[in-house]
């Protein structure tokens, strides 16, 4: 006995399939995707409880999607700006307190929780786990935007 498997696609399916626009598609995808990770990487931040990271959390920003010199269409979510706090205590490397006077940028703050400070802070990865975290839902999205913009819904 054989199995019998028959698929009957709608007569307009393949020509709105093919009539779809990929890089559109991609770019729309990747904007409604993007703020899955963003919440993600603000959470994981926030997790860490780290005191002077409210700053940090507010900069996070997803970019505009575009398409790369090779092909790729890519989003970025990063810490964006500068602090606003100018002086900070801080230990020399005497061990001294000092006083520092100048603006730190936020990737720089996120980069000092990811791989710590010279074994004065050690190192609390949340990038990764904000990533896996993110990963399903933004491929959910993704994919439901390819359904909606292919005509597959």
């Amino acid at each position: 006995m054989m199995a019998e498997f028959e698929v009957d696609f709608p007569d307009d399916f393949l020509s709105r399939l093919l009539q779809a626009d990929s890089e559109e598609i991609c770019m729309k995808a990747l904007e409604e995707a993007a703020p899955v990770l963003e919440e993600e990487m603000k959470n994981a931040i926030r997790a860490d409880g780290h005191e002077r990271s409210g700053e940090l959390i507010d900069s996070i920003k997803a970019s505009k999607p575009k398409k790369a010199s090779n092909g790729a269409y890519i989003v970025s979510i990063r810490p964006t700006g500068y602090s606003k706090i100018n002086s900070y205590t801080a230990k020399n490397k005497g061990g001294k307190k000092t006083l520092r006077k100048y603006h730190v940028s936020n990737a720089l703050k996120a980069i000092w929780i990811e791989y710590g400070v010279n074994g004065r802070q050690p190192a609390r990865p949340f990038m990764a786990r904000a990533v896996n975290r993110a990963r399903a839902a933004s491929m959910r999205r993704m994919q439901e935007v390819y359904d909606r913009m292919a005509g597959a819904e």
